[in-house]
């Protein structure tokens, strides 16, 4: 038998001479594109996307890179401003554009997806994975959004492919996923846990000596790589923050009980990103302290907007991210979402026994539910769970692969049963309620502050 280096070589040549997988990655992508070229006149940017969109063309003209009231990291800001200055001398639109490369990058995903799917329970399988992902509304949705996700998964999604048999390649290649692990810190900080994780798993099946060998060149690149950000910050805001400070504020407003734009014209009014970070703490804090039993309650909520059915549509219609979105083009959206991830969620429980047993999935398994615990103590949004997506398609690929071979055993109808459990759950708040319900006449009924923050 060929070691796991050399399965995944082969798994990396099949997937270019494979033409279904082919087939699927020109439809993944004619889809997006599609729907990004129909949704592009209707968007407008809110929230994020206009910071990210002004900021970026600010670090373009000027050379400077401000990140507005939150200090957030800076690999987006500095990826737009490149496209920015590449775009701009021939008129091109910058988040068309943007757009139209994230329909690229979203759909180069399921490379890696179909990758390590095949290599688990063959051909069949990875192809069924890579089609979950390639057709995963809210992925989709997200190629049209100016925001780091798409390119975050991707980035993430090369290192869980790589990490697989990182003991076996030269010191080069681990220095390169360290590269890369380190982008995606710089991306999403909050990725720092998955390498937490890597690590302790490297002691437990390698050893001392082989662990540190991979930390020095892998933690050391990833280290390298983060450090100007780092050494900005800390020149400039001192050991209160590292690479990001917008947690203190989503333990502040997903905790403390007034009126969330209140909250936010606080945060606003505080002088500088120091005494914000700071003072968010601990009013979030304060606030659970106060209040155990609803910081208790707020948090099964949250850990529950992870994972339950997928509320992105309720999210854009909250913040009218979508021009001249009607009560009917919201229903079918809503509905599609509920199917797709209520179809998604059954198949990767039915796959979930079989995916712990390769390392690196249990691994993944374990990131899922360490980072739902840390995050469910604060506002929980459906972004969150977008790294997730390379373990729910390869679980649900392996998931349906044993029940087209007829091979799922009662143990799998355990995991179901718990997926069954959170998909009711979710039917059962206020939110699901409403829109299932179509108990509202506009959109704009739908813009309440605590559902945007999930609050309830």
């Amino acid at each position: 038998m060929g070691s796991p280096g050399e399965a995944t070589r082969d798994s990396l040549r099949s997937a270019w001479a494979d033409p279904a997988l082919l087939g699927l990655l020109g439809t993944g992508l004619l889809l997006r594109t599609l729907i990004a070229w129909a949704v592009d006149p209707h968007l407008i940017p809110r929230g994020d996307e206009g910071v990210y969109l002004e900021k970026a063309a600010e670090l373009a003209r000027r050379g400077v890179l401000d990140t507005g009231t939150f200090v957030r990291p800076p690999l987006y800001f500095v990826v737009l401003a490149v496209l920015d200055n590449l775009t701009a001398p021939l008129g091109w639109p910058l988040a068309s554009v943007v757009r139209g490369l994230q329909c690229i990058v979203g759909t180069f995903v399921a490379v890696p997806v179909y990758r390590t799917a095949t290599r688990l329970v063959g051909r069949r399988g990875g192809l069924i994975a890579a089609a979950f992902l390639l057709f995963d509304p809210t992925l989709i949705a997200y190629c049209h959004l100016i925001w780091p996700e798409t390119l975050f998964l991707l980035i993430a999604a090369l290192v869980f492919d790589a990490v697989a048999d990182i003991e076996q390649r030269s010191n080069l290649r681990i220095a390169c996923v360290g590269a890369l692990t380190g982008l995606a810190l710089l991306l999403k900080p909050a990725f720092g846990i998955f390498c937490v994780l890597l690590a302790a798993q490297w002691l437990w099946r390698l050893g001392g000596r082989e662990t540190l060998r991979l930390v020095l060149v892998f933690g050391g690149v990833a280290a390298v790589m983060i450090a100007p950000w780092v050494v900005r910050n800390q020149l400039r805001y001192g050991p209160a923050i590292i690479l990001e400070n917008q947690g203190p504020y989503n333990l502040w407003i997903g905790n403390d009980p007034q009126e969330p734009r209140g909250i936010l014209r606080e945060w606003n009014a505080m002088p500088d990103p120091v005494t914000r970070a700071r003072a968010a703490t601990t009013r979030g804090l304060l606030a659970i302290e106060d209040d155990p039993a609803r910081f208790a309650h707020l948090s099964a909520v949250r850990a529950l907007n992870l994972w339950g059915l997928e509320f992105f549509v309720l999210r854009h219609a909250v913040i009218g991210g979508y021009h001249g979105i009607e009560k009917t083009g919201l229903l079918r959206l809503f509905w599609s979402l509920q199917l797709y991830g209520a179809l998604l969620l059954f198949a990767a429980a039915a796959g979930l026994r079989r995916s712990w047993r390769d390392p690196t999935l249990r691994l993944l398994v374990v990131h899922a539910v360490v980072f739902t615990i840390v995050v469910s103590a604060m506002v929980t949004t459906t972004r969150f769970r977008v790294p997730f997506a390379f373990l729910l398609s390869i679980s649900a690929g392996i998931g349906s692969d044993a029940l087209l071979s007829r091979r799922l055993e009662r143990r799998d109808l355990v995991a179901v049963a718990c997926a069954l459990s959170v998909l009711c759950l979710s039917a059962t708040r206020p939110v699901f309620q409403t829109i299932a319900s179509g108990s509202f006449e506009r959109v704009n009924e739908l813009r309440r502050g605590d559902w945007r923050f999930f609050r309830y």
